[in-house]
């Protein structure tokens, strides 16, 4: 008999949760039908491969200009400095200084920022 009592109580609350989970998706449902519009399908002009001066992705330079270190992001042709520091040229090799000179591009930040701080540390 306790057997029986134990099955008919978990097949109570079972029944119940059912019942619960029925009556809620019940009326969840019935609060959207119809109120939400369907997304319409938009047309994207397609994408130009070439960078315009405004846009694309930024370039990041490190550069030494009078004994300072700077890190330039570079968007086109317009320039901003991200960072800088003064460092001493003597200390370093006269090939790294002129290539400095000219300027080291890279596509991250991350990657200048470690070229940054070799010399800076």
């Amino acid at each position: 008999m306790k057997i029986f009592k134990n099955t008919l109580i978990i097949s109570s609350y079972l029944l119940l949760v059912a019942l619960f989970f029925s009556g809620g998706y019940a009326l969840g449902r019935r609060g959207t039908e119809g109120e939400a519009p369907l997304p319409q399908a938009t047309a994207y002009p397609a994408w130009n491969a070439e960078k315009t001066e405004n846009e694309g992705e930024p370039e990041y330079e490190v550069v030494i200009e009078d004994g300072i270190l700077k890190i330039y992001k570079c968007i086109g042709k317009s320039k901003s400095v991200v960072t800088s520091e003064e460092i001493s040229e003597s200390v370093f090799p006269t090939q790294d200084i002129a290539e400095l000179r000219e300027g080291v591009r890279f596509e991250r930040l991350e990657e200048a920022q470690q070229l940054f701080e070799n010399f800076v540390s």
